[in-house]
């Protein structure tokens, strides 16, 4: 059985500082509160640890809940291996093409003007549009950050 999580918020710490940036979570689990931090797509608990109070199993399952809740809220460093080539070079259709992965299913497409033209499958057939929306931001940052 998966452990309901309830009153679960989010915000951004050390803002000022993009390297140590990082999300700080809290949530109540069966009247147990939690905390910690999310950073480079790991979770680092706070005192009491849900593995301590609750169990290994129970602490896995909550922690895809807390990656599922953080994606809702625009937490997206939980792509995995997100990738930006450059293909079709000194053409006139040249191009990035981006490739990445979310919960192992891979997902590829071109950015061309601004715009993401995904290849199938499409993620918005088994993500949700907030994810979606983060996703495409990142992509966009990331090309700006190539450029």
């Amino acid at each position: 059985m998966t452990p309901e999580v309830r009153n679960f918020e989010v915000e951004q710490i050390l803002s000022g500082h993009p390297v140590h940036q990082r999300h700080e979570f809290s949530f109540t689990v069966d009247d147990n509160e939690f905390k910690g931090h999310f950073h480079g797509g790991e979770i680092t608990w706070m005192h009491p640890y849900p593995k301590q109070i609750l169990g290994e199993q129970k602490e896995a399952k909550i922690e895809n809940q807390i990656r599922e809740l953080l994606g809702e809220y625009g937490v997206s460093n939980w792509i995995d291996d997100i990738e930006m080539t450059q293909v079709f070079e000194n053409r006139p259709h040249e191009r990035r093409q981006v490739t990445f992965k979310v919960q192992g299913q891979e997902y590829k497409g071109f950015v061309h003007e601004g715009e993401i033209h995904w290849f199938h499958p499409h993620p918005k057939q088994k993500l949700k549009d907030e994810h979606v929306e983060a996703i495409e931001t990142e992509i966009h940052e990331k090309g700006e950050n190539l450029s």
